[in-house]
């Protein structure tokens, strides 16, 4: 895609992700194209893994010494102590603008104005709105200073960056390193031709070690190559302080963000005997997409890597990292063993796959969760079958149906259009409109949120979806036909439709001011009328099907919906403790509490919008039914596209290793047979025993 097709692409998905904002909160608010915009570079770059989650907090001001600030968002990293403080430059204009170093340095002088004000308690900081999420950063910024250990700020353009700016030298802010990156829209737009749907950071080992780090090739394939390696404890502490979490495969981020950071005996280890570091520790599993190895008189040196992912070893590193930054322990006589695997893989499932496989087997002496590994589960299968097949029905306007979009894994809804001729590709987003793209954890914020729990949807994005992954991953194996079928599939739409819904009444609201925390005030919002709807009639549901057919809310549910949403907000803008921040307030149970103890009943006018326990109850009977007949295809469909080349593969390496018997050795001798169809009762049975024997280690690429 060239620059210019891919910024209309990006200026029509903030267009229309803005439609049906009230014009006039407009001048109560950043401006509606500016906050699409904002919104698109939030969600793309958070695909992208740049970010776990962005909260918005538009500000702009003057501070002490008649210094401009500003600030449009952040993110606070609890994986290492860092804070993304992001300020956005969006020209609007008809044509494309250059980014030239002034204009840049200007912008970030104004971030870098707003943090010191805030951390020296600068009286700006009481005249923003009580409880806007520009006063929680600025109580974060002043009240968690000392434990902040960087600070990473980004600036979000529509133009393009010089190409005299080659890169801005960090600085001290509060005596912490502060460092500054660009996204314009060329960098941007490189995210999305990438396969992989994110950027291949590359590590540059030399200017650490000059001739790099020894290393040795122990095993190859046509999927990997791996390296056995050291890396000395300053080097891997210094690679942790600067690119912090994004070295930490996901699975790992959330397990060392939900379980603390410090392990004493680690630290133990580094202050007593560092030089035995390399026989206590286990060391580090990292894989990387490509590694640049050479040799030289005294062996192979590993130069560079590309896409740097641990997969096993976050705590050693984070605690290596604590010690080098808080302790300032020197770690240079620290050594720790590093095996690399280089996964060759070009196409972002295979890659996501290889990489959660290496994470799951290094990881498996270690409390890490079935849940944790939640993202190639058969519930993602089954909802991503569903939204390439099932046809909403033509709304606002349209003649044409259209799909809702769920991208299984990341990069799914670009690399769709890779390659298409412009035709194709505007017959594709009219087909798949970018409104209508959901991924993983929008899915568990709309499904817990629906589920009472507004409170751990709060905790952020990854700690919700480990939440809601614990959930299906426990009912899967009891009742898994619950969610693959097309009525499942439907009412997640339906309640996505409810939340996003939520989202624009909230935003268009005459009491919605700039800095209010509309992410908090929305789950709770759709929790409080699941509440209210579940105690109506004891049982009743939501009417999805309606919301389905019509793709949108009724007009009767909106009406409601404007004066709930207006009650959670005064609740959720008002904690007990003062002192205490609105974000705190809404992570704790007590404020859901405190919202389910209101008293609100379903009026008459919203009667229609529901359903009895009796016919809610009838349909997740048919659901069910399907998801049963659904369970018996995927298995026949499972075992013919295996190939009857792997089932002969799976037959040899049983024999030799897990021997199978008497009708199950009957039916594995079946499927090697070209033209067999198994039965769905011989299917599932064959399932059981391919997954049996993968677990017990046979495994050829399907």
């Amino acid at each position: 895609m060239d620059i210019e097709n891919y910024r209309k692409e990006l200026f029509d998905a903030a267009i229309d992700r803005m439609k049906g904002a009230s014009s006039s909160n407009t001048s109560q608010s950043y401006e509606p194209i500016k906050t699409g915009l904002f919104y698109e570079f939030s969600e793309r770059l958070t695909n992208a893994e740049e970010f776990a989650e962005i909260i918005p907090c538009h500000f702009s001001g003057t501070g002490s010494q008649g210094r401009k600030l500003r600030i449009d968002g952040y993110q606070d990293d609890e994986a290492d102590n860092s804070i993304h403080l992001i300020i956005s430059d969006f020209t609007e204009s008809e044509t494309l603008n250059s980014m030239n170093r002034s204009r840049a340095e200007s912008l970030f002088r104004q971030v870098i104005a707003f943090v010191e004000d805030a951390i020296n308690k600068k009286n700006w900081v009481k005249s923003g709105i009580v409880g806007s999420d520009v006063n929680e950063l600025a109580h974060i910024l002043e009240s968690h200073s000392e434990n902040i250990s960087r600070f990473r700020i980004y600036l979000f353009t529509d133009s393009i960056l010089s190409e005299r700016v080659k890169n801005i030298p960090e600085e001290l802010i509060d005596d912490k390193p502060a460092e500054f990156h660009i996204w314009d829209l060329k960098r941007l737009a490189n995210i999305s031709e990438s396969s992989l749907g994110l950027e291949e950071f590359e590590i540059d080992l030399t200017e650490f070690e000059p001739r790099g780090l020894p290393c040795l090739l122990a095993s190859s394939t046509d999927d990997y190559l791996g390296y056995l390696t050291f890396i000395p404890g300053n080097i891997l502490a210094t690679l942790y302080d600067r690119y912090g979490s994004k070295l930490l495969e996901g699975n790992v981020r959330s397990y060392l963000t939900a379980r603390g950071k410090v392990n004493k005996e680690i630290q133990k280890t580094i202050r007593a005997e560092p030089d035995k570091f390399f026989i206590f520790n286990n060391g580090i599993t990292c894989t990387a997409t490509s590694a640049n190895v050479k040799e030289d008189s005294e062996g192979s040196r590993l130069l560079s890597v590309k896409y740097l992912q641990i997969v096993n070893g976050g705590q050693t590193t984070a605690s290596l990292h604590n010690a080098f930054r808080i302790n300032k322990a020197e770690l240079c006589k620290i050594k720790v063993q590093m095996k690399l695997s280089v996964v060759s893989q070009r196409q972002t499932e295979q890659l996501e796959d290889m990489i959660e496989r290496i994470a799951r087997y290094s990881n498996s002496q270690n409390k890490v969760s079935d849940a944790d590994f939640f993202s190639n589960h058969p519930y993602h299968q089954a909802l991503e079958r569903c939204s390439r097949r099932i046809t909403a029905p033509a709304a606002h306007g349209n003649y044409f149906g259209t799909y809702w979009f769920y991208e299984r894994a990341r990069g799914q809804y670009q690399n769709a259009q890779l390659h298409q001729t412009p035709a194709k590709k505007k017959e594709f987003i009219r087909n798949n409109p970018r409104s209508q793209m959901l991924v993983k954890t929008d899915i568990a914020k709309y499904e817990n949120s629906w589920m009472k729990k507004p409170h751990i949807v709060c905790l952020g994005a990854q700690k919700n979806f480990t939440d809601f992954a614990k959930y299906v991953t426990s009912m899967w194996g009891e009742n898994g036909q619950q969610f693959n079928n097309d009525g499942y599939f439907r009412n997640v739409i339906s309640r996505a439709i409810l939340f996003k819904s939520t989202e624009r009444l909230v935003s268009s609201a005459s009491w919605y001011k700039k800095g209010l925390p509309r992410a908090q005030i929305v789950t709770y919002t759709v929790a409080k009328l699941s509440q209210i709807v579940n105690i109506h009639e004891e049982g009743a549901s939501l009417d999805f099907k309606s919301i389905w057919r019509n793709q949108c809310l009724p007009h009767e549910l909106e009406n409601f919906l404007q004066d709930l949403a207006r009650d959670i907000y005064i609740i959720i803008t008002d904690p007990p403790n003062q002192g205490m921040h609105f974000g705190e307030w809404s992570k704790n149970k007590n404020c859901w509490q405190k919202i389910k103890d209101i008293d609100i009943s379903i009026p008459s006018a919203l009667q229609s919008c529901l359903v009895s326990k009796e016919e809610y109850n009838e349909d997740q009977k048919e659901n069910a039914k399907q998801g049963s007949e659904n369970e018996k295809i995927d298995a026949q469909t499972n075992v013919i596209n295996l190939g009857t080349s792997y089932w002969s593969e799976l037959k040899t390496w049983a024999a030799k290793f897990s021997p199978i018997y008497g009708k199950q050795a009957d039916l594995v001798r079946l499927a090697t047979k070209p033209g067999w169809i198994p039965s769905d009762k011989q299917a599932k049975i064959l399932e059981e025993i391919r997954k049996k024997i993968e677990n017990e280690g046979f495994f050829i690429k399907k």
